[in-house]
């Protein structure tokens, strides 16, 4: 049946159809280049395929790769994704503060505005800094980046690895802080609270793993919920308190703690714990390429918008905590005794809460968004298993998402989800990892000498200072508390990824080809060898690919039992004729060693001559039939693998019936 003739708008024109086998897979792009359509992924099995449409109702229909400037995300998304984090901590962080001071008693709360606003004046700093990281690195300017690129390997790893523990707890807190403030408005669910926040942190990395645009539409709303009730209850509490009608706070039990003296070593505790507030602020300048163009300037304007929102709503409910007299106490949060003390129990208070439980548990979205990015990164440069690099259906970093849900997870449940317990580990690394990026934005304005590099230079060198000296802080203060955790388990983590980077570099070094050599066509003769048991259909197949590639066919049987090996002889001898038969007798009832040296033996030899082994291999319909068949080819596999002047391949066979 010769090609369609189509005809075209004038009586002359026509032209040939010429159908492709392959159009319904690839469509063809240019000589010797072939594209994949949605066809050629799709699984061939029914229980795949049956998986696939489970997978695809839950995550959505895979995304090509050109697909990706799509899913860039405009500044409006962008600030729900990407500031979440550092938005919900000003849910717990003037609680903290609190908290680090109960001991002196209710008098040190006087301490706590002072405290707010040092941590205010230095996130106003860490801005700056990271606006001309931003300028700088368009590309994605995380500290990991800057610091190897301008200091070394050595400290991009000490970077790389604070951020990496600081995203699985900032996982950890932000969803336990989320379900106790849940807790604290509705006191029937206590005794749920670790179900609730392992579901939490499984919900929002199944949400990541639909993509990045689709999460960002999600979490914008609760995001922008809570900004909305975090900014009116400042402006209401401010406004009575300015009305002489100040917020108060009653029937609240204190926690009981034990009884301190004021010292430089509790204020620096206070300040440590209220610098939580501040973790996430380098996820905009992690995050930059996810942006849409001009993405270095939608990445700087969203920054600035985060912190003014920040520091707003922090230095409110500051002021309001103290002014109202809230406590932190075992049975409510801080944050939902202003709440109260301003709205009342009104419809108000539990938007309030509701929407900060909101925030607090997509808070983890931030760490979601930065931990994949930075390990697809990692991995790139060879410290991180090359599976974190790939993107998956949905153009997310799957590996990334879902190592950081279970990380999380395995890091709530020995804490038992307590916020308190949790945040001594906190921030710490974030710091730590700020102080780098910072002094590595020093020496590249000090290499490039471009305009403006010596404000530059001086706006990230005092940002250096700064965070440097709260990171020490941090370990001083909190050492005792439980940063220690965090001061054996970074160098744990960058010497696992020192390990990953010599065994890919090894790997490398063994499998580089010269680009100067070139390789002609095969000089050595082959012979193949296949073990047998019978002749049988996958045997019969196996000596058919053989005599396809090589005339010098052997047969070989490994037996304890000579008579019975002569029998099978005699059948191939009838059956398939010309083929060479050996058997080796195994009176020790060994198969697999006695087969591998007979090879080993047969290719030293001659090693002009290249031994291709093949194994018959069944296939199996079902999973469970795979313990049941090829367990001796595939132990014959692994002995003869590697192997010099010896190939192994298999060949595979599945019954029609």
């Amino acid at each position: 049946m010769g090609a369609p003739v189509l005809s075209g708008r004038k009586s002359a024109d026509r032209r040939l159809r010429v159908p492709r086998p392959e159009a319904r897979y690839f469509r063809y792009v240019r000589p010797g280049v072939v594209s994949a359509r949605p066809a050629a992924i799709e699984p061939r099995r029914p229980i795949a395929r049956a998986l696939a449409r489970v997978r695809r109702l839950a995550f959505g229909r895979p995304l090509a790769s050109a697909q990706e400037i799509e899913e860039r995300l405009p500044r409006w998304k962008a600030l729900a994704v990407f500031s979440s984090d550092v938005m919900s901590s000003v849910a717990y962080a003037t609680e903290a503060i609190m908290f680090s001071l109960l001991g002196v008693g209710i008098v040190a709360f006087g301490f706590v505005m002072p405290i707010s606003i040092l941590i205010v004046g230095l996130l106003a700093l860490v801005t700056f800094s990271y606006r001309q990281t931003i300028r700088a690195y368009p590309n994605g300017g995380g500290s990991y980046i800057v610091a190897r690129a301008n200091l070394g390997t050595l400290p991009g790893l000490v970077a790389a690895a604070s951020l990496l523990t600081d995203y699985v707890l900032t996982v950890a807190v932000s969803v336990s802080a989320g379900i106790w403030n849940l807790v604290s408005a509705f006191p029937v669910l206590q005794g749920a609270t670790m179900p609730l926040i392992v579901l939490a942190i499984l919900l929002v990395m199944a949400v990541n793993l639909r993509g990045t645009r689709e999460s960002g539409t999600v979490f914008a709303l609760p995001t922008y919920l809570f900004i909305g009730s975090a900014l009116l209850l400042v402006g209401v509490g401010l406004a009575r308190t300015a009305l002489g009608a100040t917020p108060t706070v009653t029937d609240v039990v204190p926690l009981q703690v034990s009884a301190e003296s004021l010292t430089v070593l509790i204020l620096m505790r206070a300040f440590a714990d209220g610098c939580s507030a501040m973790t996430g602020t380098e996820a905009i300048s992690n995050g930059t390429p996810a942006f849409r163009p001009p993405e270095w300037r939608n990445a700087q304007r969203t920054m600035a918008t985060m912190a003014v929102v920040l520091g707003t709503v922090f230095l409110g409910i500051s002021f309001l905590a103290v002014g109202a007299g809230a406590v932190p106490s075992a049975d409510e949060t801080v944050l939902s005794q202003v709440g109260r003390a301003v709205f009342g129990r009104g419809p108000a208070y539990y938007v309030l809460l509701l929407s900060t439980m909101g925030i607090l548990v997509l808070a983890a979205q931030t760490s979601f968004a930065d931990f994949p990015r930075l390990s697809s990164i990692l991995a790139r440069d060879g410290f991180m298993p090359r599976s974190f690099a790939f993107r998956g259906e949905r153009l997310a970093f799957n590996a990334g998402i879902v190592a950081l849900g279970l990380l999380s997870i395995a890091v709530v449940v020995p804490f038992g989800g307590s916020v308190t317990a949790l945040i001594p580990l906190y921030a710490l690394g974030v710091f730590t990892a700020f102080t780098l990026s910072q002094a590595g934005m020093v020496r590249h304005w000090l290499t490039e000498r471009g305009p403006g590099w010596r404000r530059s230079a001086t706006i990230n060198g005092v940002g250096a200072v700064a965070t440097g000296a709260v990171a020490v802080v941090f370990a001083i203060a909190k050492f005792a508390l439980g940063a220690w955790i965090i001061l054996v388990v970074v160098p744990v983590l960058i010497a696992a990824m020192l390990y990953v980077h010599r065994r890919y570099a090894r790997e490398s070094a063994e499998l580089d080809v010269a680009p100067e050599v070139v390789w002609g066509p095969p000089v050595h003769r082959r012979r193949a060898v296949i073990p047998v048991t019978g002749v049988t259909q996958d045997v019969i197949q196996a000596v058919r690919f053989a005599r396809s590639m090589t005339e010098d066919v052997t047969a070989v049987f490994v037996t304890d039992d000579v008579a019975t090996g002569e029998e099978v002889r005699s059948r191939f001898d009838r059956q398939l004729p010309g083929l060479s038969f050996v058997i080796v007798d195994s009176p020790y009832r060994n198969l697999v060693e006695p087969l591998t040296r007979y090879l080993e033996v047969l290719a030293e030899k001659d090693e002009s001559v290249v031994t291709v082994l093949l194994l018959p291999e069944r296939l199996t319909s079902r999973w469970w039939d795979r313990f049941l068949f090829n367990q001796n080819g595939h132990r014959i596999r692994e002995a003869l693998i590697g192997t010099p002047g010896i190939l192994v391949a298999s060949i595979p066979f599945r019954a029609t019936h």
